[in-house]
């Protein structure tokens, strides 16, 4: 193992050192050899929880200028839990769920798992 592969293990316990609300704070980090023989340091796989179905978590209507930063603040005190509502509404393209208005979107309780 270099130097610093090593130090970054070392300093995170083996697991990513992002913030609290980042979607990946806690997860383990993994080295791989390519193949020039460098190893590479990178954070697994994250699993999305599964998605909110119509009648479990409460939904909000998109309005004119609506922005997904704006309902983390407004749902979560965070704009930067912006990722819980992608992740509730299972979207690759974020900017999706805010661009029609009047689309329902769901929103899911702090706390609640898939």
């Amino acid at each position: 193992m270099t130097d610093l592969t090593q130090f970054l293990l070392s300093n995170t316990d083996e697991t990513a050192d992002f913030t609290p609300n980042s979607r990946y704070a806690g997860a383990p980090l993994k080295v791989m050899t390519d193949a020039t023989g460098r190893e590479r340091v990178f954070v697994s796989r994250r699993f999305v929880p599964q998605p909110a179905v119509s009648g479990t978590a409460p939904s909000v209507m998109i309005r004119e200028g609506d922005r997904l930063d704006l309902l983390g603040a407004a749902y979560y005190a965070d704009p930067s839990l912006w990722w819980r509502i992608a992740d509730t509404n299972l979207v690759f393209t974020p900017a999706e769920l805010v661009a029609t208005p009047g689309q329902r979107i769901f929103i899911r309780s702090d706390g609640e798992e898939g």
